[in-house]
């Protein structure tokens, strides 16, 4: 952005050129208008380019001709033009405007174009596995964001250079070097350092979206990322089947890795669930009424309780509210 007392310099040199013109046409400034010719004030101004002209701040006829004025704040950034400074424009160009109140303000911001932390990153990459980085590497950055906000008029390359990288503290550095182009003519120019350090990983299954406590996790909510080998910890699903159908333990994070622990086949009984025991026998099946003294889902071997036996028993869980006794491990209910 520029300083405010360079605004104020320019726009006072630029009256003083402009007024003895003004005076050898007959006067020192044009007496102010009314109706369709009076000027209105733009409030919020977007100019596209380097420089502000007398028309981007003000509507209407403009007596002594329109210029580029002021330089244009940088490219992404504002400006603000306070009451004295635009009657001080107004005064110079011939502008039948004055301000209402001292607290008239305009604010002028530049238009541009964005090149993205994700951009320079992606170029990064590129250059930092050509350097000997791992590919996929998990890439940290010294600086929290790369972004660069360029003219919006202008055309834009980006390229990297000076890659240092040791493999083995993983730190790297480089520099990224950043112009754009208008008309035949370079623009803008930025040389941008950046550090960090690049770690290998490897692609794991993780989740696309935080998943609660009792959700089923679906095809859809899984993904694989390319998780920092040292974040990964021993338990850790490495086969994205493995997690679909599954029920969360717990509330599982967006991104991260997930433990076996984590997850579980749905429960289809809960403890103290009433539950009907199906026992088979060689010449007949029998049935009788239980109580669950653990939760399980299908397949999942549970403890039950036959009350009017007073036994417990080791059931596998079948469905909702039905366990099978395992006939070899058990021998009769009672």
């Amino acid at each position: 952005m520029q300083p405010m007392a360079w605004l104020f310099a320019s726009t006072l040199a630029l009256a003083a050129a402009a007024l003895p013109a003004a005076a050898a046409a007959g006067g020192v400034q044009a007496a102010p208008a009314t109706g369709a010719e009076a000027n209105s004030l733009n409030p919020v101004v977007s100019v596209r380019g380097a420089v502000i002209r007398v028309s981007d701040i003000f509507d209407g006829p403009i007596p002594r001709g329109d210029r580029a004025i002021l330089a244009a704040p940088e490219p992404g950034e504002r400006s603000v033009l306070d009451a004295e400074l635009l009657s001080r424009i107004a005064r110079a160009y011939g502008i039948a405007w004055k301000p209402a109140s001292r607290d008239i303000r305009v604010v002028v911001k530049r238009e541009s174009r964005l090149i993205s932390h994700a951009d320079v990153l992606a170029a990064l990459r590129a250059a930092l596995e050509a350097a000997g980085a791992p590919q996929d590497a998990d890439i940290q950055t010294a600086t929290a964001s790369l972004a660069v906000s360029l003219p919006a008029e202008a055309e834009p390359r980006m390229e990297i250079g000076q890659v240092q990288y040791d493999p083995r503290t993983h730190a790297f550095a480089a520099s990224v070097d950043i112009t754009a182009a208008a008309d035949g003519r370079v623009v803008f120019t930025r040389q941008v350092p950046v550090s960090g350090r690049a770690y290998a990983t490897e692609p794991v299954p993780v989740l696309a979206a935080t998943v609660n406590r009792g959700d089923i996790i679906q095809a859809a909510d899984v993904t694989v990322a390319h998780v920092r080998t040292g974040l990964l910890q021993g338990g850790a699903v490495t086969d994205p089947y493995a997690l679909v159908g599954k029920q969360a333990r717990r509330t599982i994070k967006e991104g991260m890795p997930v433990k076996a622990s984590q997850v579980q086949t749905p429960v289809l009984i809960n403890r103290g669930d009433p539950v009907i025991i199906y026992y088979a026998l060689k010449s007949m099946n029998l049935t009788a009424k239980g109580k669950a003294l653990d939760a399980g889902g299908q397949g999942d071997v549970i403890r039950v309780l036959n009350p009017k036996s007073n036994r417990t028993l080791m059931a596998k869980v079948v469905q909702g509210n039905q366990v099978v006794v395992d006939a070899a491990t058990q021998t009769a209910l009672r």
